[in-house]
């Protein structure tokens, strides 16, 4: 599992995590991660099922984008507030 320079930057810019808690994060989302595939709302499926070729996983709010062939993360960012309120209302987490 590596983390490219580019979603070390967003990681930091886009959280309050520590890098340790940085590094959790990221190792817990691919493991523990919702994939697409998994979310039963439709307007959060449509907008996680727009980023062809890439591994997509959703956890804790946020959205991961990994390599498909390894688990390289590329870059993250969290998922728009009415598409978390929409989840929460329908269980998705």
């Amino acid at each position: 599992m590596k983390l490219s320079l580019h979603s070390k930057y967003r990681m930091r810019e886009r959280t309050d995590f520590n890098h340790r808690e940085r590094k959790n994060l990221f190792k817990e989302a691919l493991m523990k991660g919702k994939s697409p595939n998994d979310i039963k709302d439709v307007k959060i499926k449509a907008f996680l099922m727009s980023k062809p070729n890439c591994k997509i996983k959703l956890y804790k709010g946020y959205v991961f984008i990994y390599s498909k062939n390894s688990h390289q993360l590329y870059t993250m960012y969290k998922l728009p507030d009415e598409l978390v309120q929409a989840g929460d209302k329908n269980g998705c987490w």
